[in-house]
């Protein structure tokens, strides 16, 4: 088959090489570029040149494609959309076989073919234009630029030598027609629009991202996902923090130190990302007192408020360590899992519970091998830390303490990072290199350097409440105060370690809005009239009767004048037993309540005259599922005759799940059954 010659041309004299280096100082492959380039650029000085026929370069390309795909599949599985930055910095591994055997190669170039194999199925006659002869060297060259840009080390200094590159391929392809002084200040223009355009699309991806971080706030907020949290481990630029006010604490004394509210804990961890392998949530009994749940036998010591906004039913709760009881909470269900994380059904939000909790007894499960495995590639930096700090032969206690004051010594807090390094190279610059990094590092680097000393270690996420609010009279936590910690097995137990410097709570504050004042009184005003809306605070209801007193005689008088002009029923009209006479279906018709009365009836078990809903389950023996029965009882009434309802449905369906739950388990043992005569056997609607 014919082929016709290809007009791009070979890249210069050792402009693959610098390629190649250039690629590897900026992304840590220096070491493997180095050979690389010794390789290509021998080429030009060796005579020796192999023949290599088209079926040769075809299985070359499709072995190096399938590398990738595979290499494709396993990276995006465990980095998740980072690991483009990973897939760039390896690109020219994959296609240096092919590169390399078309520089040893009698032709000295390839086919179109071997790239694309659809090129191949066609007929010869009808590829003789398309399947041309082409020179891969300098797209390998632009490949090896684009791969170095994911290390995009030195900024300053990648953009200098990327210029001068530029320019030595730009010059072996210039048009000669044209004055070199001419060709040299038109590329000096488009270099200058170039750092320019860069410099500008850097402040637009800067205003982009506040703009999207302000819609995730208002329409997806803070969901909390407790199987996986994505770290700022990595990533450029400063680390936006927000002012929004996520939660209002109230606390019954003042804390000695900031109180941390963790929201999840996390054991295993990959490529900036913290999850759980397996984290089965399992449901909390309530106690018999409405709207309580205990989660431990023992009494906290100290008690707290919690007021969260919630934009899902099912939300991971921020809680204290050590919560030993939930209460005076609206909620469904609460369930818990074996890393401490507690999620709250409920409706959607602002709601406020109260929480009993005594940090020194944290009450997660025991560690297991998960919590002491350090990665792989991460191993040989954590035990060259483990030896340098002299941790091997230290117990518990003392490891703990030393690794806090090396950190605290010898590390500072920052929210800047200006590199991206790959292959997991940003925590070792930051133990050893720069030593600057947020909370994300600190906690990520203590979890792996205990497990490194034989110390089980979880990764713990949530919030530091460390900013009282003379407006509100209660704490407030903002987005900027979002932390990271770790916690410890030490002698059976677990206990907090934090090592961030305290200095990181007056520098999240540092770049305050001169308005945050007049934001803080709007958001307190918005929240105020939430909370009266929901109706969702009793304490607050009670408080707000003084202010409505002087409605009471309008609505008074209006409600007089609503009954002196209703239509009185006239004298004929007798109500028939059994029959409702009203047009109008009554609201919560429909509600399973009288699913569940039915079907006892139909087993016998009938209502006293006048006896509640209440008497009659006690009366019937049904203590094995009292809590349900109650519970039922409970939203059949808010279904029923609740005014200021506002999630009906919610109501509903729950009360739905509980009346299936009983009738699917059977109904329990009645220990005493009514038998009056069937004729004198009242059936009475409940109420």
């Amino acid at each position: 088959m014919s082929s016709i010659a290809t007009r791009l041309r070979p890249a210069p004299p050792l402009l693959l090489g610098a390629g190649l280096l250039f690629w590897g100082w900026q992304t840590g492959f220096l070491v493997y570029a180095i050979p690389m380039a010794l390789l290509l650029e021998l080429s030009r000085l060796l005579r020796w040149r192999s023949t290599v026929t088209d079926r040769e370069y075809n299985l070359i390309s499709d072995i190096s494609g399938l590398v990738f795909f595979i290499l494709v599949v396993y990276i995006f599985s465990s980095d998740g959309a980072g690991g483009i930055y990973k897939i760039l910095s390896i690109m020219p591994f994959i296609l240096y076989l092919l590169i390399l055997s078309q520089v040893y190669g009698e032709r000295g170039t390839i086919r179109l073919s071997v790239l694309f194999i659809s090129l191949r199925k066609l007929e010869p006659d009808k590829t003789l234009d398309m399947n041309r002869e082409i020179d891969l060297s300098l797209p390998y060259f632009l490949l090896c630029i684009i791969s170095a840009s994911s290390g995009n080390r030195e900024p300053v200094l990648f953009f200098l030598i990327l210029c001068i590159l530029v320019a030595v391929v730009l010059w072996s392809v210039r048009p000669r027609r044209y004055h070199p002084l001419l060709w040299a200040g038109l590329l000096a223009l488009s270099l200058s629009l170039a750092y320019a355009g860069q410099t500008g699309m850097k402040q637009a991806q800067r205003s982009i991202e506040m703009i999207l971080m302000d819609v995730f706030e208002k329409y997806m907020w803070r969901y909390r996902d407790p199987d996986r949290a994505s770290t700022a481990i990595g990533s450029l630029g400063r680390i936006k923090l927000s002012d929004r006010i996520l939660l209002r604490v109230d606390t019954d004394k003042i804390p000695e130190k900031p109180l941390l509210l963790r929201e999840a804990s996390y054991t295993n961890y990959g490529y900036s990302v913290w999850s759980n392998a397996s984290s089965e949530f399992q449901l909390v009994d309530p106690d018999v007192t409405p709207g309580s749940w205990t989660l431990q036998t023992e009494k906290g010591k100290s008690s707290i408020t919690i007021n969260t906004y919630k934009i899902k039913e099912v939300e991971v709760a921020p809680l204290p360590h050590g919560t030993t009881s939930i209460y005076d909470i609206d909620a469904f269900d609460i369930e818990r899992n074996a890393y401490g994380t507690v999620r709250i059904e409920s409706r959607d939000g602002w709601i406020s519970y109260r929480a009993d909790y005594e940090t020194d007894r944290i009450h997660d499960a025991p560690p297991n091998r998960n919590d002491l495995h350090v990665p792989e590639r991460l191993r040989k930096d954590f035990n060259q830390l483990v030896r340098e700090w002299q941790l091997e032969e230290r117990n518990a206690a003392e490891i703990i303490q030393t690794v806090q004051r090396n950190f605290s010594e010898h590390y500072k807090y920052s929210l800047n990072n200006r590199s991206r390094y790959p292959r997991g190279r940003y925590l070792h610059d930051f133990l050893f290199d720069s030593k600057k990094g947020h909370c994300e590092y600190f906690a990520t680097s203590t979890v792996l350097l205990l497990r490194a000393a034989g110390i089980p270690a979880r990764y713990a996420v949530g919030y530091s409440v460390n900013e009282y609010s003379e407006l509100e009279e209660q704490y407030v936590v903002r987005g900027r105060d979002a932390h990271s910690w770790v916690l410890a097995h030490v002698d059976g137990s677990w206990r907090i370690v934090d090592t961030t410097p305290p200095v990181w709570i007056p520098l999240a504050r540092k770049n305050t809005s001169l308005l945050e004042s007049v934001f803080d009184l709007v958001a307190w005003l918005k929240y105020r009239y939430a909370r009266w809306q929901t109706d969702d605070n009793l304490e607050e209801e009670i408080n707000n009767t003084d202010y409505l007193l002087w409605l009471l005689p309008p609505l008074l008088l209006f409600l007089l004048w609503r009954l002196y002009r209703s239509k009185r029923p006239e004298k004929s009209e007798q109500p028939v037993a059994g029959h409702n006479t009203g047009h109008r279906e009554r609201h919560g018709s429909d509600s399973a309540m009288y699913q569940l009365i039915t079907r006892l009836e139909q087993h016998g078990y009938y209502r006293r005259p006048g006896e509640t809903l209440a008497a009659w389950f006690h009366r019937l023996g049904v203590e094995s599922g009292y809590k349900q029965f109650m519970q039922a009882i409970e939203l059949h009434y808010r279904y029923r005759f609740d005014p200021a309802r506002n999630d009906e449905n919610s109501i509903r369906l729950h009360l739905d799940r509980i009346v299936d739950r009983i009738l699917a388990t059977g109904l329990p043992a009645i220990d005493q059954q009514l038998t009056e005569p069937a004729d004198r056997r009242d059936q009475p609607s409940p109420n």
